[in-house]
């Protein structure tokens, strides 16, 4: 038995689960008085109804290997006499995406009050693959995302309340898994968001505008004249008169079918980051209220420093999209992948801790990212996930990242707890070393990519050539190492294999006159973000910095740096003359958002070409491009 769940155990609806599939769970119990706690944990993801009210519901994104569980006090959701624990699971399955692990299907719970076991799962709970919720479907959004979902109003049988058919006792699902309390808060549910009618293009394909971003759960009340099949497309944008539902192999879209009369719904699961929804139907509908119901990790705003009117609002909308790109943990856009990546992450922790001056979130997300297991030794494109696909360069942002957790928090026990996992992600790039520089790497699923930028996205990359950046971030990761190790009291080479690395670095791609460096030796081109990497890292110090920097501000010829990547502009200009530069980066970032504040954007987006960047799939909201925030807080009295 389970040493924290000690009377529940993992069950699902059959023996033999398939991907894309709705479990049902229903348990009766009596209660008279008395705080009641239910304890749960599922795969992949539950909504806990109690009385027919939902009471709890959200997986925190985890491995089969470090299970997480939730504790929710739901004492306000019972009533003296006999009650009803309802489950709904949904189980992945996929090892496709960058969002989930796949584990067991399985759910396993408690609830409790006062010591006493009111309810538990296991081989006595009924169960049933559900109704309404359409399984096996595997309908994608995006690849990265997952799966979408079809829901018939018409199959519905009240099983929350107490009705419901075939119900059959539940399949112990055979496994013991390790398990840890979610590390940081639930998210929260808010008051809907209602749309209002801005668009129709006929009596049966009508748009609702929500007024600005919205991330959360969709929800809706309409009348029906019949059963009919409706398609609700939901979007950031109008570019196309429409919401663009279908963008390449991406569907952003849900399914439903109408009962006859009122329908009355609320999708528990699947978050929609959107701003637009088109409802589609084949006879006209009287709809009510279309909906986004926000969820939002709980936070506080801090202090903001004083601001010109433009400044303020540029603050806002960056700290708009930081509140709707954190949910289980950080993600890098809410519309299209809702996925946490290291480079990301970095930025928007930055900002987070001027913004809401916490911890506990990005230290929770910090956590995750050591727990993922590779091979190789590097860390996957995103967390928590099983599909083979790794940015090599994206390993050495996390030890930067992690150096300025400690920093902004002098957190030195929890970098004690993961500092074997630092040292460890610098083994694979030691073994790429030769000539003392480390290499491109060379797997079928090694993406080699820096910055969206031509030459530096990766295509084409010579894993017998070694790069600027990549080395500039290995010295970083070292400096950064040596920092952490430093603040730990553990012995290390780091910092001096980092000046080692910094001679060989101007040696190989400095520019023998000029100043600048080049990417690479052999096509002598340079970057903006190869310049200012190193910068940062030392390979420029001195009189060669400021050359450089003079580069990064009047060299047209250097490559562009895209929004995720300005800050290593701004920091070293920083770093070798703040009193020069300051006003510098704040003009620059007022002409770079201004056209993102007179837009009508509510949040700022993934780069300055907006939505018709990537093919038209440009997200409007996109968290590493909050990075004004931080600038703000320091540069402005």
């Amino acid at each position: 038995m389970n040493k924290i769940f000690g009377h529940g155990a993992w069950i699902w609806c059959n023996a033999s689960p398939r991907e894309d599939e709705y479990g049902e769970f229903v348990e009766d119990f009596y209660y008279w008085q008395g705080r009641a706690l239910l304890r749960i944990s599922a795969d992949s993801n539950y909504a806990a109804y109690l009385n027919g009210r939902l009471a709890a519901w959200g997986q925190y994104g985890d491995f089969p290997y470090d299970k997480v569980y939730d504790e929710v006090d739901v004492t306000e959701f019972l009533r003296p006499g006999q009650n009803r624990l309802a489950v709904l699971v949904w189980y992945y399955g996929t090892d496709t995406t960058q969002v989930y692990y796949p584990g067991n299907a399985g759910v396993l719970y408690e609830l409790a009050c006062e010591g006493q076991i009111l309810c538990a799962s296991g081989e006595k709970t009924a169960s049933r693959i559900s109704r309404a919720y359409e399984s096996h479907r595997k309908q994608q959004i995006t690849g990265q995302l997952g799966f979408s979902f079809r829901y018939d109003a018409t199959r519905e049988d009240g099983w929350l309340t107490g009705g419901g058919a075939g119900f059959a006792p539940a399949v112990r699902v055979p496994q013991e898994l390790p398990l840890r309390i979610r590390p940081c808060k639930k998210l929260t549910l808010l008051p809907a968001v209602t749309g209002t009618l801005c668009r129709q293009i006929d009596e049966k394909d009508v748009i609702f505008d929500l007024g600005g971003e919205q991330v959360g759960f969709l929800s809706f009340r309409f009348t029906s004249p019949c059963e009919q099949e409706i398609v609700i497309a939901y979007g950031e944008h109008l570019a196309d008169g429409c919401v663009r539902r279908r963008i390449g192999g991406r569907d952003f879209s849900v399914a439903y079918r109408a009962k006859e009369g009122e329908n009355i719904f609320l999708n528990p699961f699947r978050r929609l980051g959107c701003r637009y929804l088109e409802i589609r139907s084949q006879e006209p509908l009287t709809v009510d209220e279309m909906s986004i119901v926000p969820t939002m990790y709980p936070l506080e705003k801090t202090k903001r420093p004083p601001m010109t009117d433009i400044q303020n609002k540029i603050y806002e909308m960056c700290v708009e999209t930081l509140k709707l790109c954190m949910h289980e943990h950080y993600e890098d856009c809410p519309w299209r992948e809702q996925a946490l990546y290291t480079m990301d992450s970095r930025n928007q922790m930055l900002c987070g801790y001027y913004a809401f001056g916490e911890f506990e979130f990005p230290r929770a997300c910090l956590q995750l990212i050591s727990r993922d297991k590779r091979e190789d030794g590097l860390l996957s494109i995103c967390y928590p996930m099983k599909r083979d696909l790794v940015i090599p360069s994206f390993t050495l942002h996390y030890l930067t990242e992690c150096r300025e957790y400690l920093d902004y928090s002098g957190d030195v026990e929890f970098l004690r707890e993961i500092y074997p996992r630092l040292v460890s992600c610098l083994k694979p790039f030691e073994d790429r070393r030769k000539d003392g520089l480390v290499l491109p790497f060379e797997g079928e699923n090694d993406w080699n990519f820096y910055e969206w930028r031509p030459g530096l996205d990766g295509a084409g990359a010579d894993p017998e050539t070694p790069d600027l950046i990549l080395n500039c971030l290995m010295s970083l990761a070292l400096g950064n190492l040596a920092e952490i190790a430093g603040r730990l009291g553990v012995e290390n080479q780091y910092a001096y294999q980092a000046q080692q690395l910094n001679a060989r670095i101007g040696e190989v791609f400095r520019e023998e006159s000029g100043g600048r460096f080049y990417d690479d030796p052999k096509h002598r081109r340079g970057s903006q973000l190869g310049n200012a990497l190193a910068v940062l890292c030392g390979a420029a110090d001195g009189p060669k910095a400021g050359e450089v920097c003079e580069r990064l501000l009047n060299d047209g010829t250097l490559t562009p740096l895209s929004l995720s990547m300005q800050c290593f502009k701004y920091d070293a200009w920083l770093k070798v003359d703040r009193q020069q530069y300051a006003p510098v980066i704040l003009a620059e970032i007022e002409r770079i958002y201004l056209p993102m504040v007179t837009s009508g954007s509510t949040t700022v987006w993934e780069t300055e070409l907006g939505e018709a960047d990537f093919e038209q799939a440009g997200s409007l909201c996109h968290g590493w491009s909050a990075m004004p925030v931080y600038y703000y807080h320091r540069l402005l009295p």
